[in-house]
């Protein structure tokens, strides 16, 4: 017969409502195929809604393998599946209890109308204890990484520069703030993206302490050293390749300056940062005209501030490039143009915050391609621009018309995008609509 967890199962994930369970008076202890009926009962009718045929007497243990072909159905508590009776495969999968069968009748109780397989219980357990042991693994692995970091040892010999103290002093911070985490919390940090696997996740963890360590052994060193002194390993010094362009990024973005500055040498490539309208820092000035360009180095070692108004944030530099071209426009409106050039790297976080924390903006306006990416890029500016800035924010939607809060906006293009897909540059307009979207 069958145990209770089982039927609780099957109530919970096959039935509709109003439906219940009744098992066939017809069944026995030692049948192989035990039948349930699937009842829809109300104060004046009883019908058979379906029947459930289930598998009997197999040896119920939890296998260390199971069928990769069944695997391959990617099948789910709720999800049914179309399959052939009479394949071996799915005789097999039925006579082990890995599915079950559902049949339902129409409403004269009687004939068939669906016959759909479902995940069977043992497989449901199957997959929740695997879940269960990966859960555990991860928490012992995450506590192993915990004793790694506490083991970490300060810098006596060398003498950084101020960035990079400050850097390293960012990179430690974040490193004890993760070691407070539960397991269950590295999904939700800000400062982890949540789409990544968990797998990923402990890649960039071990990435990040194979930073912070050789960062306090080593004045300099190449992106090889960094797998390499901590797997200790053949094939260590690969060990991060997979992901070196996101795992730098958001070291960046944690430590508040580049790569270079914390003394890594082998990265060969400098992040610009393109602009226009009047800026000035510690060791440069630029005035309204062309279209100007910063390097992730300067950003991180100078201190920005501009005297406009109005701080436009473009995706696209050819919408940059067009607004600067525009002869007085910028200077006419007290404007500054930010191009994040299809993607909000460190540096423009930094040199965004820069700005915002040292001028007097009256007003923002997020301006990006109208596409599931564009739509990315005007959350994640966004997000940034919200830190540092409680005031007026604008975003321009598909039809050159203002929005000026972001859940209203990310609706508009929820909404523009089951059908539509636009870039900035077909929308462009010119200095007369840029001006109404001021106002």
């Amino acid at each position: 017969m069958l145990e209770k967890d089982e039927l609780d199962y099957i109530a919970t994930f096959m039935l509709k409502t109003g439906e219940r369970l009744e098992l066939e008076s017809t069944n026995d202890d030692h049948a192989t195929i035990v039948d349930v009926k699937i009842i829809k009962q109300t104060e004046r009718t009883y019908r058979v809604a379906g029947i459930i045929n289930i598998a009997a007497g197999f040896v119920d243990d939890i296998p260390e393998t199971i069928d990769q072909e069944l695997m391959k159905l990617k099948l789910t508590p709720k999800k049914k599946v179309i399959l052939d009776d009479h394949h071996p495969n799915t005789i097999k999968w039925f006579d082990c209890g890995w599915i079950m069968k559902e049949i339902r009748f129409k409403k004269d109780g009687k004939t068939p109308d669906s016959i759909h397989y479902h995940m069977g219980y043992r497989l449901y357990k199957y997959l929740n204890e695997q879940s269960r042991q990966k859960e555990e693994e991860l928490a012992q692995e995450f506590t192993r990484w915990k004793a790694k970091v506490k083991m970490v040892k300060e810098a006596k010999t060398i003498d950084f520069s101020p960035q990079r103290k400050r850097g390293i002093s960012h990179c430690k911070k974040n490193l004890h703030e993760l070691c407070l985490l539960e397991l269950s919390e590295l999904k939700t940090v800000p400062y982890i993206p949540n789409t990544w696997p968990m797998t990923k996740i402990f890649k960039y963890l071990d990435f990040l302490l194979a930073f912070l360590q050789i960062d306090l052994e080593k004045k300099e060193f190449d992106w090889k050293e960094i797998g390499a002194s901590y797997y200790k390993e053949i094939g260590g010094s690969k060990g991060f390749d997979q992901y070196k362009d996101e795992f730098i990024e958001q070291l960046e973005s944690i430590a508040h300056c580049p790569a270079a500055l914390l003394g890594m040498t082998s990265l060969g490539k400098i992040t610009p940062v393109y602009f226009s309208g009047q800026l000035s820092g510690n060791f440069s000035t630029y005035q309204y005209g062309p279209v100007h360009a910063l390097t992730d180095l300067a950003v991180s070692e100078e201190n920005y501030e501009t005297s406009a108004d109005i701080f436009w944030l473009v995706e696209n530099r050819a919408v940059l490039t067009r607004m600067a071209a525009e002869k007085n426009f910028l200077k006419e409106t007290n404007s500054f143009v930010l191009c994040v050039d299809g993607h909000l790297r460190s540096a423009h976080k930094q040199f965004i915050g820069q700005v915002l924390a040292s001028s007097s903006i009256k007003q923002i306006i997020i301006w990006s391609d109208y596409d599931s990416a564009g739509l990315q890029i005007a959350r994640e500016i966004y997000d940034t621009v919200s830190e540092h800035y409680p005031s007026m924010i604008k975003w321009i939607s598909a039809d050159q018309t203002v929005i000026m809060n972001w859940a209203e906006y990310e609706q508009h293009m929820d909404h523009f995008l089951k059908n539509n897909r636009m870039e900035q540059e077909q929308v462009l307009g010119g200095a007369v609509d840029w001006k109404r979207w001021i106002q």
